[in-house]
């Protein structure tokens, strides 16, 4: 009891440092529990979701009718063949309206009723952005639909109008469900089915003999989309690894700081009670007793945060999932489930780290025999390696003084270093998102692309494209090494003004050779002289290249060929061309265009994404200064601490209070700034490993890039903090009075 009680008074005379530690147990215990379990609420949902909906593993079109009851027999699967109508309610508003399914891709009532021989389904983000109600009526080709509830797809989760855009936008788009026999009567129907598996093992290789079967028995595909490859569907995973990746690395950097920074004010402790521990080593008290008392320290403070952060991410939980729910995906949900497994390790993980380590650096310092102890011999005043190293007799004093600051205590300054690094890191993660996919718009999209639409017909075109367009062909293909991984193969013009290709020295190219962009190349770690092999995912045949060129470009994945040798390579007739590229927007005649894509639209989307990352910005901007703000401030009140005797004979000889605090605060700049500039090369290898890990997911690499005036921002705020820390600091060295050097020559 005694001992606690010297612990509790212990703790209130540092209770800046050690409030410090348990601020950081606490975040990182609160960020183990919520996102831990947010992301396993989020995987378990959509798992449950999309066996219970059946959701599908592939949706495709054939040039003829297939044998549904004969391939599903064959194949142990599900098939249904479903219909689809995009139909534009206001100009700019497009409803993508679908059939009723009754085996695959089934609807989920979310509120309402089910429906009824007049009624209407729509997705709630739609209704909601719309002022649409239950019981509204809408006119949908001179015919009246009464809204009779909200529901939700399985697979379309993430409710966009392609992959391109990014971001769902419900004032403009939304989906719908009606019954086959409604449908039926709406212009502009397309067909597809639906294919899923019931042996749930090998989809890729299953749809792979799906595919050859058909193409054997003569079925043309004429389109096929893997779920895997659907961002409707595969941001759900995206976001569940996004915040299990997020779920370790954040606490466990915070818990790292809290290790060193318990192993300093414990080292700093012993060191200052040696005398103390000496003494009652003689009188009796064994070592056991000793690690028991100062392990009192990281066990209240492990403890008392793991318990309030376990709580705090268990009430967060269902916010998060509320606000996921409601405003980016589109599932049922009955109820959330709690972990109580997360619950405890995100409790005991921070006790067992910290009372090990504590455990650890307690026993090195009481190895001293208690004669040893008695003397203070425990302080030891000899030089460290670093300090010998250094020739400091060519600097002025106020340098000497500063460096020798830093280099005499060694843990202090890693801690410091350590800390500024992970705030720098939390303080340009999302900056570095914003410069990401600007970099993808500006260096990318629109840098490769000199066109505003780009239409995709159902068939191969041979005629004349119209005037002022220019053709191209393309196929979606498979690496050979991995057939999961994805890319396009595009035939373009020799004499194409619509692509801007360039080398990485910046020299023009045209795509009158085989041309890869850098970051397919990467992918396939491949250079200028290599062969690729890949596979037509639409008549599984399969190819070789040689890469003539690299191109410099961060629009995405493609390899560019001359239109005549593609035309060729997948034996079309000289001239063919799928798709064409425009400045103006065009009108089809029904049921020819396949797909269109407007770049404006996809710029349009990346700058929303962007815009809406400005929430993330600021939350992680203040709590990088928080944690800076606590990290600085807590290392310098070490600091004036540890030289409370020296600032003293600095006023006895005369020094006065401005030249003080600048000898001892401002010894800590190289070290912040040392810090901030390792921080950014280790973040943008941190953002590259994390995006590529979820690029599957994400269907596409984004290249990690900072920009200049970012780094900028970055370093006013950790410097400004470090200013701020230095403000609440002077009060401390002002307040250390003159006598202090005495009666610590008097001791």
């Amino acid at each position: 009891m005694i001992l606690l009680r010297k612990a509790l008074r212990t703790i209130r005379e540092n209770k800046a440092q050690f409030f410090g530690a348990f601020f950081m147990v606490l975040i990182s215990s609160m960020l183990i529990v919520g996102m831990t379990m947010v992301s396993a609420n989020l995987g378990a949902i959509f798992t449950s979701y999309s066996a219970n909906n059946k959701l599908a593993d592939a949706e495709f079109n054939t040039a003829r009718e297939i044998e549904i009851d004969s391939l599903e027999h064959r194949f142990d699967a599900l098939i249904e063949k479903g219909s689809m109508v995009d139909y534009e309610l206001t100009p700019g508003q497009t409803l993508r309206i679908f059939s009723e399914n009754t085996r695959v891709n089934l609807h989920a009532l979310l509120e309402g009723q089910d429906l009824s021989e007049n009624g209407i389904l729509l997705d709630p983000l739609f209704a909601g952005a719309n002022d649409l109600y239950f019981g509204d009526t809408l006119m949908l080709n001179g015919a009246e639909y009464k809204i009779s509830g909200y529901m939700a797809l399985p697979n379309y989760i993430y409710i966009i109008r392609s992959k391109e855009e990014m971001i769902n936008d419900p004032k403009t788009f939304g989906i719908a469900v009606l019954s086959e026999q409604n449908l039926e009567g709406l212009a502009g129907k397309t067909d597809f089915y639906a294919l899923r598996f019931n042996q749930r093992e090998n989809i890729h290789e299953q749809e792979l003999l799906f595919k050859e079967h058909l193409l054997v028995n003569g079925i043309e595909i004429t389109s096929w989309e893997s779920t895997v490859n659907n961002p409707r569907v595969s941001y759900v995973d995206l976001e569940v690894q996004y915040l299990s990746t997020l779920s370790k690395a954040i606490p466990g950097m915070l818990l790292m700081l809290s290790i060193v920074l318990i192993g300093i004010l414990l080292n700093r402790t012993i060191q200052r009670e040696s005398a103390v521990l000496g003494t009652l080593y003689a009188l009796g008290y064994r070592k056991a007793e000793f690690l028991r008392h100062y392990l009192i320290f990281p066990l209240l403070i492990a403890g008392l945060g793991g318990l309030l952060g376990a709580l705090l991410g268990l009430a967060m939980v269902k916010p998060m999932l509320d606000f996921m729910m409601t405003l980016a995906f589109s599932m049922p949900v009955d109820t959330y489930q709690y972990n109580y497994i997360a619950l405890l390790i995100g409790i005991l993980a921070p006790v067992i780290v910290l009372c090990l380590s504590s455990y650890l650096s307690i026993s090195l310092q009481l190895r001293a025999a208690p004669a040893e102890l008695i003397k203070g011999a425990r302080i030891s005043d000899k030089l460290n390696f670093i300090e010998r190293a250094l020739k400091l007799e060519r600097f002025s004093f106020n340098t000497k003084f500063q460096i020798r600051e830093q280099v005499r205590s060694l843990p202090r300054t890693g801690f410091l270093l350590f800390g500024v690094v992970v705030a720098t890191m939390l303080l340009l993660y999302g900056l570095t998102l914003q410069s990401s996919l600007d970099y993808m718009l500006d260096e990318g999209i629109t840098a490769l692309y000199d066109l505003k639409y780009e239409y995709v017909f159902k068939e191969i075109q041979s005629d004349q494209p119209p005037a002022g367009t220019e053709q191209f062909n393309a196929i979606l293909v498979s690496s050979q090494e991995d057939r999961s991984f994805n890319f396009y193969v595009v035939g373009a013009l020799t004499e194409s003004t619509r692509l801007r290709l360039k080398d990485p020295s910046g020299n023009k190219l045209i795509p009158d050779r085989v041309i890869i962009t850098n970051m397919l190349a990467d992918k396939l770690q491949v250079n200028q002289g290599d062969e690729i092999h890949f596979v037509d995912n639409h008549d599984l045949r399969e190819y070789s290249l040689t890469v003539e060129a690299l191109a410099d470009s961060a629009a995405g994945e493609f390899v560019f060929i001359p239109l005549d040798v593609m035309n060729e390579m997948v034996g079309l007739p000289p001239g063919s061309y799928i798709g064409i590229w425009t400045d103006e927007q065009m009108e089809f005649p029904e049921g020819v265009i396949s797909s269109t894509k407007s770049i404006e639209a996809i710029a349009a989307g990346i700058r929303e994404l962007v815009s809406q990352t400005g929430i993330l910005v600021y939350t992680l901007t203040v709590s990088a200064f928080v944690l800076g703000l606590i990290i600085i401030f807590l290392v310098t009140g070490m600091v004036i601490e540890e030289s409370k005797k020296t600032i003293s004979l600095f006023k006895i000889m005369g020094y006065r209070p401005k030249e003080v605090n600048k000898l001892i605060l401002n010894s800590n700049t190289i070290v912040v700034v040392g810090g901030y500039l390792i921080g950014i090369p280790v973040l943008l290898v941190s953002v590259t490993a994390l995006w590529q890990s979820l690029a599957d997911s994400l269907q596409m690499t984004i290249p990690a890039r900072l920009n200049f005036w970012y780094v900028l921002f970055g370093f006013f705020v950790v410097m400004f903090t470090y200013q701020v820390s230095n403000l609440l600091s002077k009060k401390k060295i002002n307040k250390i009075p003159m006598s202090e050097a005495l009666k610590a020559g008097t001791e």
